[in-house]
């Protein structure tokens, strides 16, 4: 069970991180950038574990994957990820970038590893590969991942 449940952890954090542009207009139509990560976890957590899942025990993994996606997507904050997104942004290659939340005392470290321009839905983007290393009550979670931005600026998680 836990070979299913890591693959669903990194995808679905990794995809939170790069949530804070998720949330449009004032307000973001209602709901606070906080709930907009809890459900985009439990979305992309959700998606993931029907993937991994199969014959009998998809329902599971799929429920699995949405709780396990919204209770991580509640746990990184929106100053995480703005830290996460100004580390793409600034931090050159290799250059770790660590920061440790107050409320929660999670801690977070984003390396990016690789900058390159890559074909994203038929449009040139910069794309960087990177490294996290996240502390999340006390056990370390390790995400591999890739960023591209999309046409507004915004770093979007593409595996």
């Amino acid at each position: 069970m836990i070979h299913v449940l890591k693959p669903l952890m990194i995808t679905t954090l990794s995809s939170v991180l790069f949530c804070s542009g998720c949330v449009s207009g004032p307000g973001g139509g209602g709901i606070t950038s906080e709930q907009a990560s809890v459900l985009a976890g439990a979305v992309v957590g959700g998606v993931a574990g029907h993937q991994v899942g199969g014959g009998s025990g998809r329902r599971v993994a799929t429920v699995l994957g949405a709780v396990l996606g919204g209770y991580l997507g509640g746990m990184m904050s929106n100053q995480s990820r703005q830290r996460t997104n100004y580390a793409l942004d600034q931090a050159p290659n290799n250059a770790p970038t660590t920061w440790t939340e107050p409320q929660s005392n999670n801690r977070y470290t984003v390396t990016p590893t690789r900058t390159y321009n890559s074909n994203v839905n038929g449009q040139q983007s910069t794309c960087r590969d990177y490294n996290m290393d996240a502390y999340i009550d006390g056990r370390l979670q390790q995400v591999k991942g890739r960023a591209c931005k999309d046409a507004t600026g915004q770093w979007v998680a593409t595996r």
